[in-house]
């Protein structure tokens, strides 16, 4: 089968702006997609001509436009995880004052695929769509913790263990002595290594095959936590996912024993 050489330099191009935006020039593009200036920049014409990327006026540089939104918020909406999750994630939030987050794995990333906002004065929004660290957050954890050792060894060296906090992890012994910890407790802690002050609590969800196909976080800002509030964030994070998992089919109670590749190719 052909591919078609122009569509496929448009997504990627979409795809450069996501990643090292918020806003990318054209020469930056070329350099990064290793594509003549000439040809990128009229690509991204017509992809702002069409509305999935907008140029501000004052830089010249692309940013992501509300097209590529809409059509991100449509497949969230679609997706039957989001709508089998959607109602209990948001009674997690509202019962609970936390707020809350479900991801897929693509690739060295993950994407949120829902995100709830409690009524918590909160400093940090994470808006669904939007793409988060493996290695920094609870959720990441949780879905790198499911891979099998052949696929995360595979995965570990493509990884940018960058440090976005003094409390993240940035080497590979590390990560994997965390990911074993993960593995023997069935939950993943994510203690200020993503967003300084913010600490969360990560669960997987499974499909009826018992595969890990998501994963599940409450979030609170350390300064309003409730003392020995942990223990009642797992306990609730992990009900939360098994009943989640519960309606896709899973057998209640599996732990880290059956391990999936991918929810999303990258």
């Amino acid at each position: 089968m052909s591919i078609n050489q122009s569509l496929s330099r448009g997504l990627r191009i979409l795809e450069a702006v996501g990643m090292h935006g918020p806003e990318v020039g054209v020469r930056e593009l070329s350099r990064l997609l290793e594509i003549d200036k000439s040809i990128v920049s009229r690509l991204v014409i017509t992809l702002a001509e069409q509305g999935f990327l907008e140029q501000n006026p004052s830089t010249r540089r692309y940013r992501i436009g509300p097209r590529a939104f809409q059509v991100g918020q449509r497949y969230s909406q679609s997706n039957p995880l989001y709508q089998v999750a959607y109602d209990e994630l948001h009674r997690l939030a509202e019962d609970e004052n936390v707020n809350v987050y479900m991801g897929v794995r693509s690739d060295t990333e993950f994407m949120y695929l829902c995100s709830i906002q409690s009524a918590q004065p909160s400093v940090f929004r994470i808006n669904t769509g939007a793409t988060g660290r493996l290695h920094t957050t609870s959720v990441g954890k949780v879905m790198l913790a499911a891979m099998d050792e052949a696929a995360l060894h595979k995965l570990l060296p493509r990884l940018t263990l960058t440090r976005l906090t003094p409390y993240s992890i940035t080497d590979q012994a590390s990560l994997l002595a965390d990911l074993r910890k993960v593995r023997q407790l069935g939950y993943a802690v994510s203690d200020e290594e993503n967003l300084v002050g913010i600490l969360s609590v990560g669960v997987p969800i499974r499909d009826s095959s018992g595969k890990v196909i998501a994963a599940v976080s409450s979030a609170v800002s350390k300064d309003r936590m409730p003392v020995d509030f942990m223990a009642r964030m797992v306990e609730i994070t992990e009900r939360t996912a098994g009943i989640i998992s519960g309606k896709l089919g899973a057998y209640p109670g599996a732990a880290f024993q059956q391990f999936e590749e991918p929810a999303i190719a990258g």
